[in-house]
C-alpha cells in the first residue's frame, strides 16, 4: 500500500521546466500554429497562390514573343517575394525573442491545474481553460488558445525538462487536459470527412487543369508543326508550350499530393494521373525537337522534319 501511494504521489508531481526561448524554437512554434489554425492555413495558401501566379506570369513573359524585353525587375520582385514569404516566421520569432530576452531565464511547472511560469521580472499562471488544444513537434509542445486564430499560445520546449522520461509525463498531462490538434482531424469526424471531400474535388480539378494545360501546349505549336497548312516562317511558340507542359505536370503532382493519404482516391488519382501524363508525353514528343530554338523569335520546319531557328 505504501508503495502504491508513493507511485501515485510521484505521478501527480508537477513537471518542472527551466529554459530560455530561442529564435528557432519560436519560429518553429509559429509555423506549427499556422499549420493547425484556419487563419494560418488561409494565409499560407494565399502566399502560395501569390507566388504561383507571379511565377506563371514571369514564365509566360519569358516565353512570349517579347521575352527579350522582359523587365528584370519582374524576376527580382519574384525572388524577393519568395524570400520574404519564407522569412516571415523567422522575422516574427525575432520580435518575440527580443521581448523574451528581457525576461531572462524561465522556470515553471505544469500539472493538472495549469501552467505556471516565472522569470526574474514577472510571473504568470494559466488555467487549462485558456487553451483548447496542443501541437507536438520534435522539439516542442505548443499550446493553442481556443479561438480559431489561436492568438494566444505557449511554447514548452522538450529540452526544458530535466530527464527524457519527464517529456512523457508532460505529454500525459497535456493529453489529459487538452486535445491534440491532429486528433481534431481524426478519421471519421465531420471535419475530416469535409476535408476529404474537398481534397478529392481539388484533386480532380487539378487533373482537369493539367489536361487543359497539356491541350493548350499542344495547340500552341500547331502552326510550326504543320508547314503544309501554315507555310512560311512561324512565331516560335515552343517556349510557351514548354512552360504550359511544366505547369500541367505541377498540377498533376499537386493532385497526387492532395490525396496521397487517402487510399481510395489515391488509386483513382494515380490511374487518371497516368492518363493525363501520357497526353503530356505526347505533347512533349512534339515540342521537344523545337526546344533548341528557345531563344529565337521565329521557327520553320524543313521538309526533313528538323526545325531551323531565325532571329529578326
Amino acid at each position: 500500500m505504501a508503495e502504491g501511494r508513493e507511485t501515485e504521489t510521484v505521478a501527480e508531481r508537477p513537471v518542472e521546466l527551466a529554459y530560455r526561448p530561442t529564435v528557432g524554437e519560436l519560429a518553429s512554434a509559429l509555423r506549427a500554429r499556422a499549420r493547425n489554425t484556419g487563419a494560418g492555413r488561409f494565409q499560407r495558401r494565399a502566399l502560395v497562390w501569390t507566388l504561383a501566379v507571379s511565377g506563371v506570369g514571369a514564365l509566360l513573359s519569358a516565353a512570349g514573343s517579347g521575352r527579350h524585353d522582359t523587365p528584370w525587375r519582374l524576376y527580382v520582385g519574384l525572388v524577393v517575394l519568395a524570400a520574404f514569404t519564407t522569412a516571415v516566421p523567422w522575422l516574427q520569432a525575432r520580435r518575440f525573442h527580443r521581448l523574451a530576452e528581457r525576461q531572462g531565464d524561465i522556470r515553471g511547472t505544469v500539472d493538472d491545474t495549469g501552467v505556471r511560469l516565472t522569470t526574474a521580472h514577472s510571473s504568470a499562471s494559466h488555467d487549462w481553460h485558456l487553451y483548447s488544444r496542443y501541437v507536438e513537434t520534435p522539439e516542442l509542445f505548443v499550446l493553442l488558445s481556443a479561438d480559431k486564430s489561436a492568438v494566444g499560445f505557449a511554447v514548452l520546449p522538450k529540452r526544458a525538462v530535466a530527464a527524457p522520461e519527464e517529456v512523457d509525463r508532460l505529454r500525459a498531462v497535456l493529453d489529459r487536459r487538452l486535445v491534440r490538434a491532429d486528433a481534431a482531424e481524426a478519421s471519421g469526424s465531420p471535419r475530416s470527412r469535409g476535408r476529404a471531400v474537398g481534397r478529392g474535388a481539388g484533386s480532380v480539378g487539378l487533373l482537369l487543369l493539367g489536361l487543359l494545360l497539356f491541350f493548350f501546349a499542344f495547340a500552341a505549336v500547331q502552326h510550326p508543326t504543320h508547314p503544309d497548312r501554315f507555310p512560311g516562317i512561324q512565331n516560335n511558340t515552343a517556349p510557351m508550350s514548354a512552360v504550359m507542359l511544366g505547369l500541367g505536370t505541377l498540377a498533376v503532382a499537386g493532385a497526387w499530393r492532395l490525396v496521397r493519404r487517402m487510399t481510395a482516391m489515391r488509386i483513382v488519382t494515380a490511374v487518371l494521373a497516368v492518363l493525363v501524363l501520357l497526353a503530356g508525353g505526347a505533347v512533349l514528343y512534339r515540342v521537344g525537337p523545337m526546344l533548341h530554338c528557345w531563344g529565337s523569335d521565329r521557327i520553320v520546319r524543313e521538309p526533313a522534319g528538323a526545325y531551323v531557328c531565325y532571329d529578326f
